[in-house]
């Protein structure tokens, strides 16, 4: 296991997802991945797996809107976050404590969302998430903006995101390890939280106005924004 990835299970990352491990932010995720699916009905997957899936909140918000004979399955690494997931487990929707690419599962659509940055050998990670299913989604956040570097902002100690990203490099990096991009959005994460804390707030003033113009500009002048890629 590398020292990024240890963080993961020594429970030294708890703190920096504020015990919740996001839960919170499991309904708009959720509602981000049905709204990109309704762009392309074509697609209608059945078996559904996210890697890295936390505590299990957005794959139990899918369950509630996706067909009755889906089925899902969400694989962490974490044994805090593993522990948490019992609370939504049921016959069509279970977890694993593991590594995905441990098994030789292959899915109709693979969920990675927010992983990719904390990954230390993200285009391997890539490469293989794409060995695992027929389609994928992932969420990445666009870390690289003008106010963070302004501010000297340090995404490995607040986050633990080790790498960042801008709209161009996740294309470049997709396209480097092989995935077709087929679609992609913005998704506005800093003014879809439920209650950010008084700096958000105070930059979601700005936000909110300049994200109607262009959400591209949003995203490298202030941040906020990641992307959702669908991809195969």
């Amino acid at each position: 296991m590398t020292k990024s990835s240890s963080i993961y299970t020594d429970g030294s990352y708890e703190s920096t997802a504020g015990g919740s491990w996001h839960l919170e932010d499991s309904p708009f995720k959720a509602q981000w991945i049905l709204e990109m699916l309704s762009r392309h009905p074509e697609l209608k997957p059945r078996t559904v797996c996210e890697i890295g899936c936390g505590v299990g909140g957005i794959l139990a918000e899918l369950q509630k809107s996706m067909p009755a004979d889906s089925d899902f399955i969400g694989y962490e690494i974490s044994p805090k976050a593993h522990s948490m997931s019992r609370q939504f487990v049921n016959p069509r929707l279970q977890f694993v404590l593991g590594n995905a690419y441990d098994d030789d599962g292959f899915y109709d659509l693979v969920l990675v969302m927010d992983v990719v940055e904390h990954v230390e050998n993200c285009f391997e990670f890539m490469r293989q998430a794409k060995a695992k299913g027929r389609m994928k989604i992932f969420h990445i956040p666009l870390d690289a903006h003008v106010s963070a570097i302004l501010r000297g902002r340090n995404s490995w100690d607040t986050v633990g995101h080790i790498h960042i990203f801008t709209k161009e490099t996740v294309l470049k990096s997709m396209q480097y390890s092989g995935l077709k991009v087929i679609d992609w959005t913005m998704t506005t994460g800093a003014i879809s939280l439920p209650d950010p804390g008084r700096r958000t707030r105070l930059a979601n003033l700005i936000r909110r106005p300049l994200q109607k113009i262009s959400p591209l500009a949003c995203a490298r002048l202030l941040g906020g924004n990641s992307m959702l890629v669908l991809a195969e």
